[in-house]
């Protein structure tokens, strides 16, 4: 039976009471069988010797609402039952018997306090408060403070898969503080144990939204100093964003860079924007040193003019694009050189070609 059921037979109840007086306008002290063929009324119930009371034991006496059915020659019956506690639970069943016998069939518990069981479609018009008195929202929960304990709020599982869930907990076990934590348990296979999916249609596959969205923030601001995610595995972390957009990978501290790696990086290609190149030493107002100051600058520093000691590469790095516009600088500079070596090669053959040539002269006389 549906609340929206109860109700309406509360209602006849009231508007009963309204109407016509019952008997006196008091129940009768006790009766011995609440299961027995009663006639429409009010009734009272002792446990220590009335039989088919509602299961309730928080007191000995009962209230019992009946409705009884016209025909005299049956035994069908509406009843609700409740004690005589302040508040107490409140019971209902259903009494279908074809003759005038007792007939103590089960009391179902309406939603009130302890298990209640429901079957069918139920419709709540309104907030609904699970350990909430005065909920502000569609649905409100609040759950028991557990010490120690994990503390569920939410828990949603299939009934062929009950051994994977998906539920909303604490994930703290901090007493007075609360996490909440989304957790995705799968033990039917080894596939995901949660997809976070946004869908939308093929007609909307356009723009520059962005289909999902992960937003860091204060109340009315965005984060300046804490970092802004972070991708952990049973409380070691391995990948942070922060909140100026840098991301580390394998280390929490990115310095200056927008990308910071503790580890190698496999690619099949790397595309480094320059701010420059080393083209300018072809140009004829270059001043390319002679290979004397080269060897002077070798001697006395222990490396190439322009480029970085080994200590300063083992304190600093390099910068990769920097790095390859000064080594093209040199790579120039030596092109430059073999081009001069060259023309002096070919000059001092045709020299040695033309002594040759008096040496054989004077030979010949």
């Amino acid at each position: 039976m549906t609340i929206k059921k109860i109700t309406a037979i509360l209602f006849l109840f009231a508007s009963a009471s309204y109407s016509q007086q019952i008997g006196d306008g008091y129940a009768p002290s006790t009766i011995p069988d609440f299961s027995a063929p009663l006639k429409s009324g009010i009734y009272n119930g002792l446990n220590t010797s009335t039989i088919g009371m509602a299961n309730d034991n928080s007191n000995l006496w009962q209230h019992l609402f009946v409705a009884r059915h016209t025909n005299t020659a049956n035994n069908y019956q509406l009843q609700i039952a409740s004690s005589f506690t302040v508040n107490d639970r409140l019971f209902f069943r259903k009494i279908v018997s074809g003759s005038l016998i007792s007939s103590n069939s089960a009391w179902m518990e309406l939603a009130t306090r302890g298990l209640n069981t429901f079957t069918g479609n139920q419709v709540i018009n309104g907030n609904l408060g699970i350990g909430s008195a005065n909920p502000t929202a569609s649905l409100e929960i609040n759950s028991p403070a557990l010490n120690g304990a994990s503390e569920t709020l939410l828990k949603l599982s299939v009934s062929d898969a009950s051994q994977d869930y998906i539920r909303i907990a604490n994930g703290t076990l901090v007493n007075g503080q609360f996490v909440p934590t989304l957790n995705g348990y799968r033990t039917s296979d080894n596939k995901a144990s949660l997809y976070l999916t946004a869908t939308t249609e093929p007609s909307m596959d356009n723009g520059s939204f962005p289909l999902m969205t992960f937003d860091s923030r204060t109340s009315g601001a965005a984060i300046i100093t804490r970092p802004l995610f972070s991708w952990d595995s049973y409380g070691n972390r391995k990948m942070t964003l922060n909140s100026n957009g840098s991301l580390g990978i394998g280390t929490v501290s990115t310095g200056p860079h927008k990308l910071a790696v503790e580890g190698s990086i496999g690619a099949r290609e790397i595309k480094v924007t320059a701010s420059g190149w080393a083209d300018f030493v072809f140009k004829k107002e270059y001043n390319l040193p002679t290979l004397e100051e080269v060897e002077k600058h070798i001697v006395e520093k222990g490396h190439l003019e322009n480029i970085p000691c080994e200590e300063e590469v083992l304190k600093n790095g390099i910068n990769l694009g920097e790095m390859n516009a000064k080594l093209l600088q040199k790579i120039e500079e030596l092109t430059l050189y073999l081009i001069e070596i060259k023309k002096e090669n070919v000059e001092v053959r045709k020299e040695n070609s033309e002594m040759k040539k008096r040496i054989e002269k004077l030979e010949e006389r």
